[in-house]
């Protein structure tokens, strides 16, 4: 076990770039969840602290929803990001998760560019199935926010879901596995990182708007306890979903679920 436990951690290490500003690597064979263990040590952990690991036994997405997290199929990670951000920029972190998957998978698996899209706000599809969650959690407040855990789980080779509708996996069974678990880690991460330190790079929200599967969409959201119904306009240089409601008003949407309309 031990043995094991060094080579993975030894492999990630080994396919961060040459100037990575990852800060340290913490790693688990199994772990209750990565983003709950990271705001355990928040407080005291570095900017650019990585915790990985090989399962999850109560993973964690949004709203409450559970995320699937068996051995040896996943990638379950979570960075400690110290930015010092206004709270109106704290969605960013999210939207360039999302974009830095993306860019991670394509980076290691070029024929995957034109099928790599983007459900706003934080799951990432791959040939129209959902391949990955991210759950991004502000930490310590100071008048900005001092520290953030932004987690990211990837189904890679994971092919069992309980319950979870339109959930599947980067490679489908008994298709040829073209990168490790290790090499997609340690460019998320690189991706990342780099993007935190200007989270105003025009690549992000360019990248993320060109994914993204809901522009000129139709869709329904719930704001406090009506729903509503709206067309999807765009993306707005925050990550704000800009849409024109069933009243004809235009409103930029800052967080909740949607659902489109098919």
């Amino acid at each position: 076990m031990t043995t094991i436990y060094n080579d993975i951690k030894k492999n990630i290490i080994q396919n961060f770039k040459p100037d990575s500003k990852i800060s340290n690597l913490i790693y688990f064979d199994s772990i209750n969840s990565t983003n709950t263990y990271a705001k355990e040590i928040s407080h005291e952990a570095k900017h650019g602290t990585l915790i990985v690991a090989d399962k999850q036994t109560q993973g964690r997405g949004r709203s409450g929803h559970t995320f699937e997290s068996p051995s040896g199929t996943g990638l379950y990670m979570t960075l400690i990001l110290k930015p010092k951000i206004e709270i109106s920029e704290f969605q960013m972190i999210t939207i360039a998760d999302a974009v830095a998957v993306c860019l991670a998978i394509e980076n290691l698996y070029p024929a995957s560019k034109d099928e790599l899209k983007i459900k706003w706000v934080n799951d990432v599809l791959f040939r129209g199935k959902k391949i990955s969650g991210i759950l991004t959690e502000a930490v310590n407040f100071n008048g900005k926010v001092e520290s953030i855990v932004t987690g990211i789980g990837i189904n890679i080779t994971t092919h069992k879901f309980e319950g979870i509708f339109n959930a599947g996996a980067i490679f489908d069974e008994g298709e040829k596995i073209l990168f490790s678990r290790e090499e997609l880690c340690a460019k998320i991460a690189d991706y990342i990182m780099d993007f935190a330190e200007d989270l105003n790079n025009p690549e992000i929200i360019s990248e993320y708007r060109r994914r993204s599967i809901l522009t000129g969409k139709n869709i329904s959201y719930i704001k406090g306890d009506t729903k509503f119904f709206a067309e999807v306009l765009g993306i707005n240089d925050d990550g704000g979903l800009i849409v024109l409601n069933q009243n004809s008003e235009k409103e930029i949407l800052r967080s909740g679920e949607v659902s489109m309309i098919r």
